[in-house]
């Protein structure tokens, strides 16, 4: 019984501190019809009470005596008049509780539009070479320039899925947003695809008669039969069919990341026309391949087609960079990373914060007080003043 008594006095008291530090400056009402009514009500029924009650001690000709015990003096009235007084004030209260008073509150959302990325990565056997003399593969040397772009990206609620290819595409991983996820699926990808057999696997030329192989870390190489060459076009069919059948019609912003060597077999002139077509922006991220590597396995015409795979690319408005050290490919990102900016809503909520609570507590505590005064005064006082 005392730890609901404390309980119901810490919550009176805590409303009571609620009113007293409320600015009413700033309270509006959202029920003063309902309280002008009830204060009608209330002054109409104390005129009525006025005008046309019957009291048998007031009423003249009533034919009763007063007693003398009844008659009330002057200190006597202050005394009665005190718990009504108390009472009136509960009354008005409990008229501005019932006007449903509340605090206007302005909540506002910050909220970055979604955007649908697929990020495109070549994974040929060319991309398990040497890059520049550095003892990276091209692989390896691209992937950590990406995993930058993808830090930079961070908060910026984009909307990505993963795609390898080589002579095949492979999905990695479907459209997610969250960027903790996506970067360990992008940090453990492997470099590059390669046939079981392959030459250019130290493995498989134990003569050393290829001056190029792979120097991706065994772990990151992924080994698929009849794999290894660079067959964009599949890749970029698959991806416009993704982009169609799972993408979210209602984001208005998409782009598609290409990393690779360029050392591709057929144009992807229809594919970039399509890419244009459904509004997708389209960034080609053009690795500097291993020339030596390229003629030892009798692929060079692919170093030809770099610069007209360029032109297709601009042509259809996408963007082309040339990637031949890690500053480029620094740029490359942050050139991308600003393009692709998200908008940024900002969204108003009108909120209306209700705190008809505070003087209903604060009527019904000065009506308890008002009945409590009116009884003592009444047992108590009565026959003393």
């Amino acid at each position: 019984m005392l730890d609901k008594m404390s309980v119901v006095w810490e919550l009176t008291m805590a409303g009571l501190e609620s009113l007293a530090n409320t600015d009413f400056s700033k309270v509006e009402f959202e029920s003063l019809g309902l309280a002008l009514g009830a204060s009608l009500f209330i002054l109409g029924s104390l005129l009525f009470k006025l005008l046309w009650g019957r009291d048998r001690f007031y009423h003249l000709g009533s034919g009763h005596k007063v007693p003398l015990e009844y008659h009330r003096g002057k200190i006597s009235k202050i005394f009665y008049m005190f718990p009504k007084f108390i009472f009136v004030i509960g009354v008005v209260f409990l008229l501005l509780a019932i006007a449903n008073p509340y605090l206007p509150r302005t909540k506002i959302d910050q909220t970055i539009e979604s955007r649908e990325r697929v990020d495109l990565i070549d994974m040929s056997s060319s991309m398990g070479w040497e890059f520049e003399n550095t003892g990276k593969s091209g692989g390896e040397f691209a992937r950590e320039g990406f995993l930058k772009f993808l830090n930079m990206r961070r908060g910026q609620n984009d909307k990505t899925s993963l795609w390898f290819f080589s002579t095949k595409s492979y999905i990695e991983e479907d459209f997610i947003i969250d960027d903790d996820v996506y970067f360990m699926e992008v940090s453990d990808a492997p470099y590059t695809i390669v046939d079981p057999g392959h030459s250019s696997l130290v493995v498989n030329d134990p003569n050393n008669y290829y001056q190029v192989d792979i120097v991706a870390p065994p772990s990151r190489v992924r080994k698929i039969p009849y794999e290894g060459s660079t067959q964009l076009n599949p890749a970029l069919d698959a991806i416009i069919k993704y982009f169609d059948t799972e993408g979210d019609k209602r984001v208005k912003n998409r782009a598609l990341i290409v990393v690779t060597d360029a050392a591709v077999e057929q144009y992807p002139e229809d594919q970039l026309k399509e890419l244009k077509k459904r509004n997708i922006g389209i960034y080609f991220l053009h690795i500097k391949p291993n020339v030596e590597g390229e003629r030892q396995y009798g692929t060079s015409i692919g170093l030809s087609y770099a610069e007209l795979l360029k032109r297709y690319v601009e042509q259809h408005g996408g963007q082309f960079y040339d990637v031949r050290d890690d500053r480029s490919l620094e740029a490359a990102y942050r050139d991308i990373n600003k393009l692709e900016t998200a908008p940024l809503r900002i969204t108003r909520h009108l909120l209306k914060i209700l705190i008809y609570q505070r003087p209903l507590i604060a009527s019904i505590v000065l009506m308890f007080l008002a009945i409590s005064f009116g009884v003592l005064i009444e047992r108590y006082l009565g026959k003393n003043l």
